[in-house]
């Protein structure tokens, strides 16, 4: 079976990484071509990766009419049978593809679906968009129920033709134990609208007071220096690590996740934090809430007051804490295991093919 992946973005998110897991980890009887553009740290790994049959570089986050035809041209070369687009601008090429190549099998992933636009205007036309694209796909892929309930609500997909198919994340087993008195609350994050660190930030300078509270934040982003200032001129206990290859050390060496994003997917954040034992506090919106179950194995909230007093709630009380990790860990390994889902992914593929 030959598969072409399609992605307009290589650099680090939960789309490019998801893609990542599809080459590194779908058995080897699928031959997988990907199209995607260049640049760190995805787009380097992929030119060469020993796992792709053949790849094309198409541009980034930008539709291109020349690019779609050296896309149709690149299908029909390498026979391929299925078409999997991850996010808006490779479902855009799927779906045209789709028109002019109609013996192409469509599989289309969201990576996060929102209904929070910067316009009118502009949400006018990405619903014209995403309703019409619909009739040009055969699977859905959603990587939540509640991203599939905001689809089916905006339209965007056929219930009959859709699946819920969980992000997941290797298992690297549990977090360390700490034994000094700091309560160490972690954020991995872009600083960027949609992770909203400028509400972590607001949190953490609330609870500046408490010597024993220390917030680590791991990632980059256009906020990064600005909140990064901000917390020397203002006092904030903050230590900014900036960008790593490999945070999961930094999850370990914590004892509670913090995340305040305005909308999710299914956050791989959250899950790695699940998979190590964390406890979570996180603003209760799609994704977020399916990772976090409220009073299981963390606490979600919709406002800055309620984060803060969950914190402290959980500051003072270490066998809440303990109770909260010990479920986070089972939750992931009953339902963010890599084996469910390239085993839910491939039946899939299998499934599409045989309509």
């Amino acid at each position: 079976m030959n598969i072409l992946l399609i992605t307009v973005r290589a650099d680090f998110g939960g789309g490019p990484r998801h893609v990542h897991q599809l080459i590194e980890e779908l058995p080897s009887d699928f031959n997988i071509y990907v199209a995607f553009p260049q640049g760190k740290p995805y787009g380097n790994l992929w030119q060469e990766h020993p796992k792709i049959k053949k790849c094309i570089n198409i541009p980034y986050r930008k539709f291109s009419i020349k690019y779609l035809f050296l896309l149709r041209r690149f299908i029909i070369e390498n026979n391929i049978s299925i078409l999997h687009s991850h996010g808006n601008g490779a479902g855009l090429y799927s779906r045209i593809l789709k028109i002019i190549v109609p013996q192409i099998k469509v599989v289309h992933t969201f990576h996060g679906i929102t209904n929070n636009y910067s316009s009118y205007f502009i949400s006018c036309i990405h619903k014209i968009i995403g309703r019409s694209l619909r009739y040009l796909t055969n699977k859905f892929i959603l990587v939540s129920n509640g991203e599939f309930k905001l689809g089916k609500s905006m339209r965007f997909l056929f219930t009959d033709k859709s699946v819920i198919i969980y992000n997941a994340i290797a298992d690297e087993g549990l977090k360390f134990n700490r034994y000094d008195n700091k309560l160490v609350i972690i954020s991995l994050s872009r600083f960027d609208f949609a992770k909203n660190m400028d509400m972590a930030y607001r949190i953490a300078k609330a609870l500046r007071n408490n010597h024993e509270i220390e917030f680590v934040w791991v990632g980059d982003g256009e906020d990064f220096v600005r909140l990064k200032q901000k917390s020397v001129e203002e006092h904030v206990n903050i230590n900014f690590i900036g960008f790593t290859e490999y945070p999961m050390s930094y999850l370990k060496n914590a004892d509670l996740y913090l995340s305040t994003s305005r909308f999710e997917g299914l956050p791989y954040a959250l899950i790695e934090a699940a998979s190590v034992g964390l406890p979570i506090v996180a603003t209760d919106v799609v994704g977020n809430n399916e990772v976090v179950l409220h009073n299981y194995n963390g606490l979600v909230f919709k406002t800055e007051q309620e984060a803060v007093d969950a914190i402290k709630k959980l500051s003072i009380n270490a066998d809440l804490l303990n109770r909260y990790s010990i479920n986070s860990r089972e939750l992931y390994l009953k339902t963010f295991t890599m084996e469910k889902m390239i085993s839910s992914i491939v039946d899939t593929y299998v499934q599409v093919l045989n309509q």
